[in-house]
């Protein structure tokens, strides 16, 4: 065998030994399922980008909310709780509810919650939303933010999503436009929706200019 072959069998061993850590598969699942490396790289991204983005998605959930006295709400993706951690404070009779697939976003959240005091109203569960542990029309208000494009079925979710909600509650789910979501994932996003929930309000939450980055679905049952 070669020098140069022997250089390139070595090299590619080295390469496959590396990928095969566990903390290297750890951070590709977790960019599968929220485009960050892992919980801690997320939350830092998230509090320096987009504590305003929070902090109005959380104002849009309580006006959804206004006459509810002891909301329940269930929170798909929550990541590490920056979401959850303001609706919390803006309603102080809720019980929240988040179902994440990665145990570490759900660790800081936990984390988090428990910083700000509201621990005690946060239910925490390691699930997927195609397949959610909840019966039928248990929520007032079901609300996700930048994680539909990584459901791997969106049409499954939605339907669980709907199946969940009570008969007068609603879903509040904002995510990248939908053609941005397939090129990373090759997810429908919110167009799995349709299927669903037939034709629905779709408003823009975010964007640059023309450019809209961050769409807002107002699902009925």
């Amino acid at each position: 065998m070669g020098i140069r072959r022997v250089a390139i069998v070595a090299s590619l061993t080295a390469v496959a030994a590396w990928l095969a850590q566990p903390s290297v598969r750890r951070a590709a699942k977790s960019m599968r399922t929220s485009s960050a490396p892992g919980a801690g790289a997320y939350e830092l991204v998230a509090g320096w980008f987009l504590g305003g983005y929070y902090r109005d998605i959380a104002r849009d959930c309580a006006a959804a909310l206004t006459g509810v006295a002891e909301p329940s709400i269930l929170e798909i993706g929550p990541g590490p709780g920056h979401l959850a951690e303001r609706l919390l404070d803006l309603l102080p009779g809720a019980h929240w509810m988040g179902i994440d697939i990665d145990p570490a976003m759900l660790g800081a959240a936990e984390r988090r919650l428990a910083r700000a005091g509201t621990r005690d109203r946060a239910t925490l569960v390691e699930g997927d939303v195609a397949q959610m542990p909840f019966p039928d029309a248990s929520f007032d208000l079901v609300v996700s933010s930048l994680s539909a494009h990584h459901w791997p079925d969106t049409t499954a979710g939605f339907a669980e999503i709907r199946r969940v909600l009570r008969p007068d509650g609603h879903a509040l789910v904002y995510d990248l436009p939908p053609r941005w979501g397939h090129i990373e994932t090759g997810s429908a996003g919110l167009d799995a929706a349709n299927a669903i929930f037939g034709d629905f309000e779709r408003t823009r939450a975010r964007g640059v200019g023309p450019l809209t980055i961050v769409w807002r679905a107002d699902l009925r049952p």
